[in-house]
């Protein structure tokens, strides 16, 4: 099963409290039906490898979702490095009770937690593409020094499911991350040596099994879980040490954040959702598969795994807050959180060709509805280039939306502007139903009849109305 994860970036203009969104995909959404894998019968000494791996990863599954970092060492090979070593314990100490009972606010703490707990989590021997990838040969002199009489370099799949604070918390399909790992045998019993990138030639790796490594939340050290009713059954909040304050306003703020969503949306979503709150770039970056500094403004960021269309659900979907989003008022952490929201609610009706003036703006609408003034208080860039004469001749392009681009702040005011118009000229059950056509994707005329289906008017006149509702905002 290919997995593939979308990451839609919220980028924040603290001076004005002002969250922006700009969303990307790498990737059409597909479903979660298995891939069709050539398979031979394995001779004996591969499905020796094969059961003693499979034993191997049972064993380690358990000591790590147990927290037992004492059985932890007994699986992990001598020559293992220690930064290996270290991250399997981060892991172990991420999911181990900790004295303090369950629900209790740790001293100082303004949020009661306790650590993850997880429905499933469980490594797996993940089919091989391509020929089996060999460790340098100075590394395979030195494991087997230590008596070692194989070593394998292998794909392995971890299939999780989150989980929260108490069991059972999120109700969530189940995820599968995938990496590679290598392992020596030392008679009838193998141990884990270290990430496949171990060999030689971890390129070639990559090449040979293209699924990209993800990372889970318990990665990282510190990791805590807190949970909270919404509408929709548990949502779980994780944070790390130092986004505490965060995940106590994250947790107040969900329930309400969830029904206003509703309110614009509809039942017909799932109304929970976990959040993630981040307190170092490095987090954030790893769990949004961005580069650490490219959203040095962002608030937040929603990711998820797969589409499975024939069960009509979206597999892995998260909300990532930066460590920016410590900085935010309530009130604009709720706006945050509304907009991330409605990403979560429209998502499987957004296809990835769908305008970003689209799929950005209407969830900025929802995020901000009932907080703004004027579009003076609400978009002072647009503002100010309305004033001066410079109206948008059109809605804005998707390369206008882009992060780097000193037209970008106008270009998300200009999405949100014109879905701020719509809903208050045609009403927000017109406004969804024009997220619903447009969101379908396809050519310019398609979008565009999308668009007149649902307002009742020509594209063309509906640009004209806002651009002069636009100068009459700003007293032109």
């Amino acid at each position: 099963m290919r997995t593939r994860r979308v990451a839609c970036v919220v980028p924040v203009l603290l001076a004005f409290a002002f969250p922006l969104a700009a969303c990307g995909s790498d990737a059409t959404p597909e479903s979660s039906s298995s891939e069709t894998v050539a398979t031979t019968q394995l001779n004996p000494f591969e499905q020796q490898r094969y059961d003693g791996v499979t034993a191997l990863l049972d064993q380690l599954s358990s000591t790590l979702r147990n927290g037992d970092r004492s059985g932890l060492a007994e699986l992990v090979d001598g020559a293992a490095r220690p930064e290996f070593r270290q991250h399997l314990e981060v892991i172990a100490d991420n999911f181990a009770d900790v004295e303090k009972p369950a629900g209790r606010k740790p001293q100082h703490s303004p949020v009661a937690a306790g650590p993850l707990k997880v429905k499933e989590f469980r490594y797996r021997v993940a089919p091989q593409n391509g020929p089996e990838h060999l460790l340098a040969d100075d590394f395979v002199a030195k494991l087997e020094a230590e008596g070692a009489t194989d070593t394998w370099v292998t794909p392995v799949d971890l299939d999780y499911a989150l989980g929260g604070e108490a069991e059972p918390g999120l109700d969530e399909p189940t995820v599968t991350l995938h990496g590679s790992l290598t392992f020596a045998r030392y008679g009838d019993d193998w141990k884990v040596v270290g990430e496949g990138g171990l060999a030689p030639d971890p390129t070639q790796a990559s090449r040979e099994n293209p699924k990209a490594p993800d990372v889970g939340a318990w990665e990282f050290p510190g990791l805590a879980a807190t949970d909270v009713k919404t509408s929709g059954g548990t949502s779980t909040v994780l944070f790390y040490r130092g986004a505490e304050n965060e995940a106590a306003k994250v947790r107040q703020l969900l329930p309400a954040a969830v029904d206003e969503v509703t309110a614009f949306w509809g039942k017909d979503w799932v109304k929970r959702v976990a959040v993630i709150a981040t307190a170092t770039n490095e987090q954030f970056a790893a769990l949004t598969r961005t580069r650490p500094g490219d959203t040095a403004a962002a608030a937040a960021a929603t990711v998820f795994t797969m589409i499975d269309t024939r069960a009509g659900q979206v597999v892995g979907q998260r909300i990532v807050l930066t460590p920016a989003a410590r900085g935010l008022s309530s009130e604009a952490l709720a706006v945050v959180l509304r907009h991330e929201l409605t990403h979560v609610a429209s998502r499987l009706t957004t296809a990835s060709s769908a305008p970003l003036w689209l799929t950005e703006g209407v969830p900025e609408y929802v995020g901000r509805k009932g907080t703004y003034g004027d579009l003076i208080d609400a978009a002072p860039e647009l503002a100010a280039a309305v004033a001066g004469g410079s109206v948008p001749k059109a809605l804005p392009s998707d390369g206008s939306f882009s992060v780097e681009t000193d037209a970008a702040r106008v270009a998300y005011q200009s999405a949100w502007s014109f879905a701020a118009y719509v809903g208050k000229t045609y009403g927000d059950e017109k406004l969804k139903k024009m997220y619903v056509g447009v969101g379908k994707g396809g050519d310019t005329a398609t979008t565009d009849a999308a668009m007149k289906a649902s307002l009742g008017v020509e594209k063309a006149k509906v640009v004209a109305d806002w651009r002069a509702w636009l100068k009459k905002e700003v007293g032109k």
